[in-house]
């Protein structure tokens, strides 16, 4: 399966994703990763700048802004995508942060 480059943010500059992650480098970046209803595509965006966990809208460093839509989850083609992300970037590891994020959100 490949990995292609995205439209730009002035094409797209908003986007919902489904079985949705919120995975974290050691950094510090935060980057979501999920399934991107508009494009029909697994999906992993720019390190996260800005995030409204009340409404789970979240700004990306590329200026996207991103739309989480139901609960988190996990999703195959993202998986993927992520998967390649990583290798691509050298990041060896990272932290699922998903569920303190949702529970943020929930108010658990």
């Amino acid at each position: 399966m490949p990995v292609w480059h995205t439209l730009p943010v002035d094409d797209q500059g908003c986007l919902t994703l489904t079985s949705w992650q919120v995975l974290q480098l050691p950094s510090g970046d935060r980057h979501l990763v999920g399934y991107c209803i508009e494009n029909s595509e697994g999906r992993v965006s720019t390190v996260v700048r800005e995030f409204d966990t009340g409404k789970l809208h979240a700004k990306t460093d590329s200026g996207r802004v991103y739309i989480l839509r139901g609960r988190p989850g996990g999703d195959l083609e993202a998986a993927y995508v992520w998967e390649r992300w990583t290798r691509i970037n050298s990041a060896d590891s990272w932290e699922d942060v998903t569920a303190a994020v949702w529970a943020q959100h929930s108010g658990e």
